[in-house]
């Protein structure tokens, strides 16, 4: 989370935008969480599968793997990027931003 706050403070000038989805299991603490963290970005709880079950549809439309993942669109709504390790997410942010 230090991370995410630290790039929006230092990209959202130049276009990064930020939305975190948290699963259902965490949706009761998210609104105190992202209050007591001073998250600055979009902050959304996942919807819940069509069976009612504990998975979100996010997770399970997108294998999500591991907590955080991360997935970058681009500027005109294209998915670039699925999945990335936490070191390869400030060079492809940056390889983004540089696009025009």
């Amino acid at each position: 989370m230090p991370h995410l706050k630290e790039l929006h403070k230092k990209l959202n000038e130049k276009g990064l935008e930020i939305v975190a989805i948290h699963t259902q299991g965490s949706k009761d603490k998210v609104r105190d969480f992202v209050k007591e963290q001073e998250i600055p970005y979009r902050v959304a709880v996942d919807k819940a599968d069509e069976k009612g079950g504990k998975e979100s549809v996010t997770i399970g439309r997108h294998i999500v793997d591991s907590y955080p993942d991360y997935y970058l669109i681009d500027r005109k709504g294209v998915l670039r990027y699925a999945d990335l390790a936490n070191g390869e997410v400030d060079k492809a942010v940056e390889k983004l931003l540089a696009e025009k």
